[in-house]
Parts: structure tokens; C-alpha cells; sequence
């Protein structure tokens, strides 16, 4: 078969940004577009491997982790060592996965338009046909995710945090249905009551949007110095948002992401 470049770079920037999107969704994130699309082109490059004669699998293994790294960079920025890894990590099983789809269905449907070298797909003749099965592979992650993820009861805590050098302790109860981000870093955002951490309006703060079923709004936060629940330190970038928690057994909302 020939190989067009072309077709090669637009195949898998299609793969690339649905591999993206699903990373996205498993590490509830909040990504620009046109990071994605930027991530999505760069790692399509790495497809001009299937012009090289490799036959180490290792090597390809290593280029593969190299790229997912260079790709999340690019498409999720680095905001703690932490996260980083655990966004490269996402980014290389995901990618994996997809792999491992196309190629099952090469191995029993046999498509004369496609091959698979050095890991990379091509498909020369029917670019809609690469989108729906992209499209399925999407879906049917998703769902074994939902199916197999971690389960985290909604519970009660105790909590610590410290901004500016001033040390707060409460209760606080880890929701499940929280997933509340700084919208700039995508940072998780714990909401305190305002009766135990207050927003001085006077120094630097952020404006973080939400919404309930109440309707949508507004919150003021800062980010944290640091985060201790049940006396374990939180080792990544949080904000503490001030809000009206009206709750007697519990003066604060933690986004359950944090302690996964």
C-alpha cells in the first residue's frame, strides 16, 4: 500500500484528539480546544514512525511514553509535578487502549485499506469509517471507566489548610458530585464557609464560577499553601473559595478529585 503523508498526519491527529478528549474525561479536566487540537497535530508527527524500521519494541514503547509526555505538556500545561504524571500516565493507557482496539479489529476484520506499523494506523480510502470507529473506542472507554472506576463514598473529614501564613481547621465533607475547578489552572476548589475563612477582598483572589441546582454563580477563592485532610498532605495545587456552606455538621464542600 502507499503510505501519503497527508492522509498519515490527518488519520492520527483524529486518533490523537479523541485520545485526548478520553484523558480529559478521566481526569475531569477542563481543557482549552485549541490545546487539545495543538496536542492532537503534535502527536500525529510521531506517526511519521511508520517510515522507520523498528524492530524493538521497547523503543517504541519508550517513544510512545516520550511523545505522551510532550503531548501533555502541550495539551494540559504543568501545574505540579503530581498532576503532570498523573496526566501522562492517563495519557499512555489511553493510548494504549486505543491500540488495542484498532488492533483487535485489524486482526479479525483484515481491511485492505488499513495497516498498522510500528503502532501507527493508516487508513487510505474511508477517513468516516476511522472517525465512527474512533468515535465507538471513545464511547466504549467511557464506559468501562464508569463501570470499573473508584468508587468514593461521600464522607466526613477533618480539614486543614494554610494561606498567607495563616492556618484554618474544620470539618469537611468529601462530595462525590463536587468537581469544581479554578478555571485558569484547573485547579480543584474546596469551598469553606465563610465563617471559617473569609476573602479579603483587598489582597489577590481568583472569581470562580459554578453552578448548582440552585442556578449558577459566583465564588471568590485563593490558592492554598497548603492542605492536610485527615492528616495527610495534599501534595497539588488547590484553591480554598469562600461560600455558604449552611450545614451543621460540616463548615466544608471537598472536591472528591483531590484525594483520588
Amino acid at each position: 500500500m502507499t503510505v501519503y503523508v497527508d492522509i498519515l498526519l490527518f488519520v492520527n491527529t483524529i486518533i490523537n484528539y479523541a485520545i485526548l478528549m478520553t484523558a480529559e474525561r478521566l481526569l475531569k479536566r477542563n481543557i482549552r480546544l485549541y490545546r487539545i487540537l495543538l496536542g492532537a497535530f503534535t502527536g500525529s508527527l510521531f506517526s511519521l514512525l511508520i517510515f522507520f524500521d523498528a524492530n524493538s519494541r521497547f523503543f517504541l514503547f519508550l517513544l510512545r511514553i516520550l511523545s505522551s509526555a510532550l503531548i501533555t505538556m502541550i495539551a494540559f500545561g504543568f501545574h505540579s509535578k503530581a498532576e503532570y504524571i498523573k496526566a501522562v500516565l492517563c495519557s499512555v493507557l489511553t493510548s494504549v487502549g486505543y491500540c488495542g482496539f484498532f488492533i483487535l479489529f485489524y486482526q479479525i476484520f483484515k481491511p485492505p485499506d488499513m495497516i498498522i506499523v510500528n503502532d501507527v494506523v493508516y487508513l487510505q480510502n474511508d477517513p468516516l469509517r476511522l472517525v465512527l470507529l474512533t468515535a465507538v473506542i471513545y464511547v466504549v472507554l467511557l464506559i468501562v471507566n464508569k463501570l470499573f472506576s473508584e468508587r468514593i463514598k461521600s464522607t466526613v473529614v477533618t480539614l486543614q489548610f494554610t494561606i498567607r501564613q495563616n492556618t484554618y481547621s474544620c470539618v469537611g465533607k468529601i462530595d462525590t458530585g463536587c468537581h469544581l475547578r479554578e478555571p485558569f489552572s484547573s485547579a480543584p476548589v474546596i469551598i469553606a464557609d465563610s465563617s471559617v475563612f473569609a476573602i479579603d477582598i483587598n489582597q489577590p483572589f481568583r472569581v470562580i464560577p459554578y453552578s448548582s441546582l440552585g442556578g449558577s454563580s459566583i465564588l471568590n477563592g485563593v490558592k492554598a499553601d497548603s492542605v492536610i485532610i485527615d492528616q495527610r498532605t495534599i501534595e497539588k495545587d488547590i484553591y480554598i473559595a469562600s461560600g455558604d456552606i449552611g450545614n451543621p455538621n460540616y463548615q466544608a464542600i471537598i472536591n472528591s478529585d483531590i484525594i483520588r
